[in-house]
């Protein structure tokens, strides 16, 4: 977020540059964007090991049921990351935008569209991470529910 602040403001307040449909500024705006689809495959790979965990468990026995619950700790966790990087691809999307303004005032019409259809990357980016975000929820809700399960077989064992 840091980053992504500093490169906003940079590129709003730099009068240095001949232009922001420069070649530095795709570069930045290209780094960043490349750094959060490393960041977004990173929290699929993540979520991929913990759909894995619940594969195959019964949680009848306390080692499972503890691994359940901690699995449903580690998708909170992983939601909250998840959601963070939502804003960065939204920031990554003004950024091409605002390079795209610029070239269209500079008149340069094919750096223009490249920065737009890079700008619907981002927005496909952002439309992935709202799609992890739901495949979380859903593995969270079904380890919830096994979770509810085991305990109801155990209070009805203890009877």
């Amino acid at each position: 977020m840091k980053y992504s602040l500093l490169m906003i403001i940079f590129l709003m307040s730099s009068t240095a540059q001949a232009s922001y449909c420069s070649g530095k500024n795709w570069q930045d705006a290209y780094q960043f964007y490349t750094h959060n689809i490393d960041l977004l495959n990173q929290h699929i790979d993540s979520y991929n090991v913990l759909l894995g965990k619940g594969e195959g468990q019964t949680f009848n026995n306390e080692n499972e049921y503890e691994s359940a619950k901690l699995v449903i700790t580690e998708l909170d966790q992983l939601s909250v990351d998840v959601e963070n990087l939502a804003s960065k691809f939204n920031k990554v999307k003004q950024l091409w935008q605002i390079i795209s303004t610029h070239c269209l005032m500079d008149d340069e019409l094919d750096y223009n569209h490249r920065a737009i259809e890079n700008a619907r990357g981002a927005d496909i980016g952002r439309r992935e991470v709202n799609d992890l975000l739901a495949r979380i929820e859903l593995l969270r809700q079904r380890f919830l529910t096994a979770i509810e399960l085991a305990n109801d077989n155990r209070h009805m064992l203890t009877w």
